[in-house]
């Protein structure tokens, strides 16, 4: 099994550092006021069995003045139903589908969602965020199981020398590598044309087209695969991927 690529992301180191999670925390900070923003929004509509469920969802800090913005009479009747759930939690099955509907309704889900945080990382600004999600499940576990779940980006390919993006092409398997180029755009694809033999380049688009339609869940689990061989080639140094911090140029793995 792959190691999880290892990244610096305390406080306490150098000002690269810093920088790169200061980016990654107002990420989590603007998604999560996002959500709770529509939660809110909906809890003034009424529907007193899932809006009870909707604030305990939110953090406690809010679920009081939320509460508080009801009228007299539902806001009775839902606080009374929040009374009767005891120690329900935000992560229980019935909390997360009546969240889940509310934010699919904003259009607020899945990888749009996802993408509040993700957006277009290199692979080291997708590492920070993957170390940072670890704490966000108990603030938000919706968002932070779609951020797990869209958490990949093949564009990374596009940082890699032409020797490093070879030494990978030779760990990987041909049908996973089909499937997974399925999920990329034109410039992804053509560097790795570019890095094979004709004959296995020909090969390669034949398997993508005789493939057909893919379904996306099961070409991220791929994408995801192959990414763990990047990382895993990377940490033992057997190759190199240029380090961009938000898109600038750093210094590169030596």
């Amino acid at each position: 099994m792959a190691k999880n690529h290892a990244v610096i992301i305390d406080d306490t180191n150098d000002g690269e550092s810093k920088e790169l999670i200061k980016k990654v925390r107002a990420r989590f900070d603007a998604a999560n006021q996002k959500t709770f923003n529509l939660i809110e929004d909906f809890i003034a509509g009424g529907y007193e069995e899932n809006l009870a469920r909707l604030l305990v969802y939110l953090p406690k800090e809010r679920r009081s003045a939320a509460l508080q913005s009801l009228p007299e009479t539902v806001r009775e009747k839902v606080s009374s139903i929040l009374n009767s759930f005891g120690e329900k939690k935000n992560s229980d099955p019935d909390v997360m589908s009546a969240v889940g509907t509310v934010l699919k309704n904003a259009d607020f889900y899945g990888e749009k969602a996802a993408h509040e945080i993700i957006q277009n990382g290199d692979i080291y600004f997708l590492s920070a965020i993957e170390s940072e999600n670890k704490n966000l499940f108990e603030v938000n576990p919706l968002l932070s199981m779609n951020v797990e779940y869209y958490l990949v980006n093949m564009n990374v390919l596009l940082d890699l020398d032409d020797r490093s993006l070879q030494k990978w092409l030779r760990e990987v398997e041909t049908q996973d590598l089909a499937k997974a180029l399925k999920g990329t755009d034109a410039e992804v694809q053509n560097k790795i044309f570019r890095n094979m033999s004709q004959r296995a380049a020909e090969m390669l688009r034949e398997d993508m087209e005789f493939m057909g339609p893919v379904r996306k869940s099961d070409v991220l689990e791929t994408q995801k695969k192959l990414i763990g061989i990047l990382k895993r080639l990377n940490e033992s140094g057997e190759i190199v991927i240029s380090k961009r911090f938000g898109g600038g140029i750093g210094d590169e793995l030596v």
